[in-house]
């Protein structure tokens, strides 16, 4: 009986969750494409609590026998954390339209955990829960960068074509915005170097674990998105280039890891 509560209990907090993310990005939107700033209160509030609840939907997730990570909770996980760090840097950097983005696919995949719940026994022990909240963190930056990215581009043929809007006039210069995409793909970067380090580290075997694939694949990633930072740093790479790139590499680097995830938790399981 009380894991029945315990769902049910959740599963409310989800609801409050979602309905909190979508009423903040509606308000985003409209303050973004309306001559109006008076919802910054109210966004910031509805964030808030957004966050909260859906961090109150993790407490299922430890067990005795380590950490309940399947493919709907990672999900679940990822985007509450590209959440977190998209309000921390909206405090100091130009970054707030990345909301009407990210916001609405936090409340996706708290809307896939409810409709597709992990049925499988899926633990992770806490000796190697280090090396997979590395990788998530990196992810989530790494999200981020890509969601810049494809504001940078929307920005581009806005000002290409000469159709400046309310949305594209409140956004940062191209400039600042590129700038924000690389520091965002620098720092996502790093720590994805630090979680393939740790991954060889504390993993024992990688074919026995069905580990080889998503490895293979996250080294991919790894090498798009370090030939776009030396091209950009030695050869002054950008624009459609980078952007591409980076929607590539992530791309690369979803299938690694919820790709092989889908693959071995729901269609092979």
């Amino acid at each position: 009986m009380t894991c029945i509560y315990l769902t049910k209990i959740i599963m409310l907090l989800s609801y409050f969750a979602i309905i909190a993310y979508l009423l903040t990005t509606l308000l985003l939107i409209h303050s973004f494409t309306q001559e109006n700033t008076q919802h910054q209160k109210s966004i910031i509030l509805l964030l808030n609590f957004a966050i909260i609840m859906h961090a109150l939907t993790f407490i299922n997730f430890w067990t005795t026998n380590g950490i309940f990570f399947g493919l709907a909770n990672s999900a679940s996980f990822v985007t509450w954390l590209i959440a977190i760090l998209l309000l921390i840097s909206s405090i100091s950097k130009p970054v707030h339209t990345l909301g009407i983005l990210v916001y609405p696919m936090v409340a996706l995949s708290l809307i896939f955990s409810i409709l597709f719940p992990d049925t499988a026994n899926k633990t992770i022990s806490l000796s190697i829960a280090s090396h997979v909240f590395l990788s998530i963190t990196a992810y989530a930056l790494l999200a981020l960068a890509v969601c810049q990215s494809i504001l940078l581009r929307i920005q581009e043929k806005h000002l290409h074509k000469k159709k400046i809007n309310h949305f594209i006039n409140k956004l940062p210069p191209l400039q600042t915005m590129e700038k924000l995409m690389f520091q965002g793909l620098l720092v996502g970067f790093y720590l994805l170097t630090l979680s393939l380090i740790t991954g060889f580290i504390f993993i024992d075997d990688f074919f026995a674990q069905h580990l080889i694939h998503k490895t293979v694949l996250s080294f991919v990633a790894w090498v798009i998105f370090a030939m776009l930072i030396f091209g950009h740093k030695i050869f002054g790479w950008r624009g459609k280039q980078a952007v591409a790139a980076i929607q590539i590499g992530f791309g690369v680097l979803l299938l690694a890891y919820f790709g092989s995830k889908f693959v071995l938790e729901r269609l092979l399981s």
